[in-house]
């Protein structure tokens, strides 16, 4: 990731510059400094993550099934919710989302 090379470039430069005898270069650097040094942690995580092996199963299609379980009319209510908040979810990130088979309840949940 050329961004985290291109920040630890330009710490390092900032560090150089603490050691200058003008007192506006040196707080220059130091403004930088307090800029630049907490971004690290995070460009570094996002390094770790694209460094990580591609999973195979990445670009395969899933089967979720969502039952409701005892509780009665409350556990078909969480089944519809759990719906919507999956189905909600995916079209987020711009998945295809397909009800295969369902089946109502009276208070407006799944069975």
């Amino acid at each position: 990731m050329a961004r985290a090379k291109r920040v630890r470039s330009e710490i390092a430069s900032s560090r150089s510059l603490l050691e200058e005898r003008d007192p506006d270069i040196k707080e220059m650097a130091r403004l930088e400094l307090e800029e630049l040094e907490p971004r690290v942690p995070d460009l570094e995580q996002q390094l770790r993550i694209l460094l990580l092996p591609r999973d195979p199963n990445d670009d395969k299609n899933i089967l979720l099934e969502i039952r409701a379980g005892a509780g009665g009319d409350e556990s078909t209510l969480f089944a519809a919710d759990l719906l919507r908040m999956y189905t909600r979810f995916a079209q987020t990130l711009g998945w295809k989302v397909e009800v295969l088979s369902s089946s109502d309840s009276e208070v407006g949940g799944y069975k």
